[in-house]
Order: structure tokens, then sequence, then C-alpha cells
């Protein structure tokens, strides 16, 4: 597990969702946005590359 994502039906500002890092067991409290396809996002702590495909998955999922 990676990647959580947490989607309020009610918040149509941010209708797209929110995605958070779960870093060493932890999930983390900034949210992370989806990075450009040919920029993934690299944990400054763990060290873990997530790409754009992570993002979608962890959406379609709820968790990935």
């Amino acid at each position: 597990m990676i990647l959580k994502y947490e989607n309020d039906v009610l918040d149509e500002e941010h209708a797209s969702g929110h995605f958070y890092h779960v870093c060493q067991g932890q999930i983390q409290e900034q949210e992370i946005m989806v990075p450009p396809p040919d920029e993934p996002y690299e944990c400054p702590t763990c060290g873990v590359d997530l790409e754009t495909e992570d993002f979608f998955l962890a959406q379609q999922r709820g968790w990935s």
C-alpha cells in the first residue's frame, strides 16, 4: 500500500479527490498531487517513485 485515495462526493471544489502517500506504514498528512507523466513523485523519506499510473490505480481502487 503506497497511495491512499479519498473522495468526498459533496466536495465539488476537489472533485478529483485527494491522494496521500503511505510512507513506512504511516499515512502522510500532506496531500500530494498527480505528477506529470514524465516526472514521477519521489518520496524524500523512503525513496519510492510514484508515477501517474499509480495515482489512477489508487483512484480506481481507493488504495494502491
